[in-house]
């Protein structure tokens, strides 16, 4: 018995040309590789501009950390010193802790030292005490520097 309808599995009549495929093929490369292209672009200006970035943590250390005997509160000394491109004002953020024995500690408050218009190059020395005081060996830790300039660069005062 022969079937003599329409084929089942019908030839596909319409399809696509050389000329179309490599159509697609070269629309589908642009489309993907543009993108591609323009974000290594990115990522490359942006490692240039920012190589020689400093933070203005990297100008502040505290030079001293000791209990004041009177008071019993802690007391810091900190130490600036200016590597930026400009004078500027620097608002240090100092947390102090409370080391007592059995290796805890417990947070002894905050304080923020101001030193202003520091030149470039300069240091400058500020001492602060802590809010409360502390019954074991007090811990003082930099927290959050910022750094506003308030000349132009290459500026001498």
């Amino acid at each position: 018995m022969t079937y003599e309808g329409p084929p089942l599995f019908p030839r596909r009549r319409n399809a696509l040309s050389r000329r179309q495929v490599i159509l697609i093929v070269v629309a589908v490369a642009v489309a993907v590789l543009i993108p591609a292209a323009v974000m290594v672009g990115y990522v490359y200006v942006y490692g240039k501009s920012h190589a020689d970035m400093r933070f203005a943590s990297d100008d502040v250390t505290v030079s001293d950390c000791r209990r004041d005997a009177v008071t019993g509160r802690p007391v810091a000394g900190v130490r600036v010193t200016s590597q930026a491109g400009r004078p500027g004002t620097y608002t240090v953020r100092l947390a102090f802790r409370d080391r007592r024995a059995g290796g805890g500690s417990v947070a002894a408050g905050e304080r923020a030292v101001v030193v202003e218009d520091l030149a470039v190059g300069a240091t400058a020395a500020r001492q602060t005490g802590g809010p409360v005081p502390v019954r074991g060996l007090p811990e003082c830790v930099v927290g959050d520097v910022s750094f506003v300039a308030t000349g132009r660069a290459g500026a001498t005062p």
